[in-house]
């Protein structure tokens, strides 16, 4: 546990080297170089001391290669080594959904805090486990649902709160994802359900995160999901050639999710893993202006008895992550009128914006209240379960 007027000492699981270091070609997202290193590496409330990936030379590799002193931070290749090491209050890992409890299991047991990348494991079984273990030995938890932190959700919760818009009716949402006919190698487990990680766990589960932060609780839902490539061609992340061809696929890439939300408002989101969204077609609805780059990444509208919040990303659909696009739009009803809404300043602007909020996430645990712990992980878990259900999938 950490103690106060001391940094958190975080042990960092699954800082993996770039994938064209042709001499240690990387798996997964390296979502723990783009997101989590900046934000720990800058902040004065954490300090690294400790990588572990999958051998002590691959950890000596990316600590070099991050420039990381090694003279405060060792390198481990085993999960147990990280829970055996004293100098530990936190344990962030960032790996592959499917080994993310076997790599924190030890060190909640030898009573550290843990952060875990979402999904929080494979299934609901194994993340329901997760949540009993931490409860049964009272360590703290946050699991990287950090969409609910993007400022651009938060300016929209203000703005219904204030009232801009009345009362909340209806919301939707159209999204493009990943998926399709091709994946990348790095994340080739994508295509295969059992590991947990896809368009739906991921993509879909962040959407939704943002969605609910801002507009509140779902209440009843059905969904529609679809496989409409049940084979997909590898593509090698570094040279971009084909390197498999007709892997089987087991997630779905068309997702549609209607509800109605705690509030009453009628919710639908639609999200598309396929061919890319055209970029020459004009977007239209409420007086909005596409900046000319064309049809939106993201589209999301709310629509309140008093007028319409829009929210258009040219350049991705993941609030959750983070981009200097997202464009944020007031309608009146009463004045016709549209206005472009400034969401301010951005406190973590220092950083690259995948860090931002991830960033918001350490800022809230350090603070001691106000992050995703694992038993909203195992909510969304459930949700998405049943979804598979509903689909008999």
């Amino acid at each position: 546990m950490s103690q106060p007027n001391r940094p958190i000492r975080v042990a960092l699981i699954g800082l993996n080297a770039p994938y064209n270091n042709t001499s240690n070609p990387a798996t997964g997202t390296s979502w723990a170089a783009a997101a989590h290193l900046p934000y720990l590496t800058w902040s004065p409330k954490y300090e690294i001391v400790a990588l572990q990936n999958s051998s002590v030379e691959k950890a000596v590799i990316s600590r070099n290669i991050y420039g990381l002193d090694e003279s405060k931070v060792k390198v481990y290749g085993r999960a147990e080594d990280v829970a055996n090491d004293p100098d530990v209050d936190l344990v962030v890992t960032s790996i592959r959904v499917d080994k993310h409890a076997n790599s924190v299991i030890p060190s909640i047991q030898a009573g550290k805090d843990v952060f875990v990348e979402w999904p929080l494991e494979a299934n609901p079984l194994k993340a329901g486990e997760l949540t009993d273990l931490v409860k049964r030995y009272g360590v703290r938890n946050i699991v990287g649902l950090q969409g609910g932190k993007s400022p651009v959700v938060k300016k929209m919760k203000e703005l219904i709160e204030q009232g801009a818009i009345g009362r909340v009716e209806a919301s939707n949402v159209v999204a493009k994802a990943y998926g399709g006919s091709t994946m990348a190698s790095h994340v080739d487990y994508f295509v295969d359900k059992e590991v947990g990680g896809n368009i739906l766990t991921i993509a879909f589960g962040h959407a939704l995160e943002c969605i609910l932060e801002a507009l509140g609780d779902i209440k009843t839902y059905s969904s529609l999901l679809v496989n409409q490539y049940p084979e997909v061609d590898i593509i090698d992340s570094s040279t971009g050639d084909i390197k498999e061809k007709g892997r089987k696929n087991t997630v779905p890439n068309q997702i549609v999710f209607d509800g109605i939300l705690s509030s009453g408002a009628v919710l639908t989101l639609k999200m598309h893993g396929g061919t890319q969204v055209s970029t020459n077609l004009s977007a239209r609805g409420s007086g909005s202006q596409t900046s000319g780059n064309g049809s939106p990444m993201l589209d999301w509208r709310i629509f309140g008895s008093k007028g319409e919040i829009r929210v258009i990303g040219h350049s991705t659909w993941s609030l959750n992550t983070g981009s200097k696009d997202f464009r944020v739009e007031l309608w009146s009803a009463e004045s016709g009128q549209t206005a472009l809404i400034d969401v301010g300043e951005d406190e973590l602007a220092a950083l690259p914006v995948p860090a931002r909020n991830i960033g918001r996430l350490y800022e809230a645990f350090a603070a001691g209240e106000g992050y995703p712990d694992f038993e909203k992980a195992l909510k969304r878990h459930d949700l998405i379960e049943n979804m598979y259900r509903q689909n008999k999938m």
